[in-house]
């Protein structure tokens, strides 16, 4: 399944390793936007991974959002993503 993943971190080093972490993963759509495909068993290795990182920034904010592929079909894009190859903006 098609998963959003956003992010808020304050901490610079914190936020750096949360972005190595997602790259690793998934797709940059934009700054601190994420997509990915991802079975069950990915998507919570995703969300663990990131817990660990995050353990000691000052209220951060995960954001993990499956997007089924009747809503896929419906996302609106404009504008140039990041990375080459998304198939859609966030707006």
């Amino acid at each position: 399944m098609k998963y959003i993943i956003c992010y808020d971190i304050k901490e610079n080093a914190i936020r750096a390793r949360v972005v190595k972490c997602l790259e690793a993963w998934a797709l940059r759509i934009q700054f601190s936007v994420f997509s990915g495909n991802f079975s069950t068993a990915e998507v919570r290795a995703v969300q663990e991974e990131l817990l660990h990182i995050i353990k000691a920034a000052d209220r951060p904010l995960l954001l993990i959002v499956p997007v089924c592929k009747a809503c896929e079909k419906s996302i609106w894009m404009h504008g140039q993503p990041l990375e080459e190859d998304v198939p859609f903006l966030l707006v």
